[in-house]
């Protein structure tokens, strides 16, 4: 697979001078501090949580004693919510720590080390093995052609022709950019040829709580004892900050990554599980919000695409999808050099491989007056490229 500047950077073990940077995001971020009018670049929901309500007081009635001293504990809440065993829960400090744990917790040690990861993917997601020195082998869920918007399909041969040689595999199944939930013949052939070849299943579900209540909720960790889901506060719940995440498998797998959090983290952070708490009972709420913003937001995504002659299908759920540019259109320069003039911001699909060069990803989570703003801004912009 071809590099390039915003994508991935996969490969080999790393550390020290050639630990490899996020692209992506030092890209990105400086965007985001300087402040832009018309951002549709969020793939997480943007909800007004009403802390003074909530808190009332509490946030500083021991917000800073240990863990022993707190009279609830945060597994238990997952695995109410999840309908698990308590002791099969492990908490971390958001899905990008989690994965880490997770990965620590399943690798067959009898393999190399050497981690199977579906491509295109969020940069962390796909690169955060090498750190723990593994070499990272990419395998393809990618589109049938430069038009198709998702479901995309698992490329089977790649990862049959690399599994027997991979200590574990990670995958994303509610798919950034696509914002599409993989087959349910495509999960369950994951689930199998991993449990085949006697290795773990690590699955980043941060988007997947968006399809409760519907055919597409299908946590990884039911597919089998070597399927673990790792999960989080921060995209479906508006809660990133918190840094507030868990993981779900076996008890011996949550007794595995339960060690590699107290060997990593030693401990959860106070502030953020005491304000975890207060915000659980009303979770619910959050997840209406994204069913209301697609009711209200995604039908004036449609008008603009359609009056631009780009021909779209959304995913059935979620907040976010990518859809191509007119034919020879760079997305990076579309981002840099042409929504930069109306002060827009959306996500170059370069951002999660090089093959998507024609893509951008738009989010659709915004209050509706301000998506309304961004959707008159946007149309210019595809106008430019007439």
């Amino acid at each position: 697979m071809d590099e390039h500047p915003l994508s991935p950077n996969l490969g080999g073990a790393s550390g020290g001078g050639d630990f490899p940077s996020i692209n992506y995001l030092e890209w990105y971020e400086p965007r985001l501090q300087q402040g832009v009018t018309h951002d549709l670049s969020q793939s997480g929901l943007q909800y007004p949580w009403d802390w003074e309500s909530l808190v009332e007081g509490k946030m500083l009635d021991g917000y800073s004693d240990l863990i022993s001293k707190i009279e609830f504990d945060p597994r238990t809440f997952v695995a109410d919510r999840e309908q698990v065993d308590y002791s099969q829960v492990v908490g971390g400090h958001g899905v990008s720590q989690c994965l880490l744990f997770a990965l620590l917790a399943v690798m067959n040690d009898n393999k190399p080390r050497k981690v199977a990861v579906e491509v295109p993917s969020y940069a962390p997601v796909s690169q955060f093995a090498r750190a723990l020195g593994c070499e990272v082998i990419p395998f393809t869920r990618g589109p049938a052609n430069s038009s198709d918007c998702g479901p995309w399909k698992i490329c089977r041969s790649e990862l049959e022709e690399i599994i027997d040689n991979v200590c574990a595999v990670v995958t994303t199944p509610l798919q950034n950019p696509t914002g599409w939930m993989m087959d349910a013949d495509d999960q369950q052939w994951l689930a199998n040829i991993c449990r085949k070849a006697g290795i773990g299943l690590v699955s980043d579900e941060v988007y997947l709580d968006s399809t409760k209540g519907t055919e597409y909720y299908r946590p990884m960790h039911r597919f089998g004892p070597h399927c673990v889901s790792v999960n989080s506060l921060t995209k479906c719940y508006g809660l990133g900050n918190l840094r507030v995440g868990w993981i779900i498998g076996t008890k011996e797998i949550a007794v595995n990554a339960f060690r590699a959090m107290h060997n990593l983290q030693g401990s959860l952070a106070m502030p953020s599980l005491h304000l975890a708490k207060l915000a659980w009972p009303h979770l619910d709420t959050p997840l209406e919000y994204i069913k209301q913003r697609r009711a209200e937001n995604l039908p004036l995504l449609q008008e603009v695409l359609s009056n631009n002659g780009i021909e779209w299908s959304p995913p059935p759920t979620g907040i976010f999808g990518c859809f191509p540019l007119p034919e020879g259109i760079d997305s990076q320069w579309f981002v840099e050099e042409i929504c930069s003039k109306y002060d827009l911001l959306v996500i170059p699909g370069l951002m999660f491989s090089p093959e998507l060069s024609n893509l951008v990803r738009v989010a659709w989570g915004s209050e509706l007056s301000q998506f309304s703003a961004a959707m008159e801004a946007f149309n210019h912009c595809l106008q430019e490229l007439k």
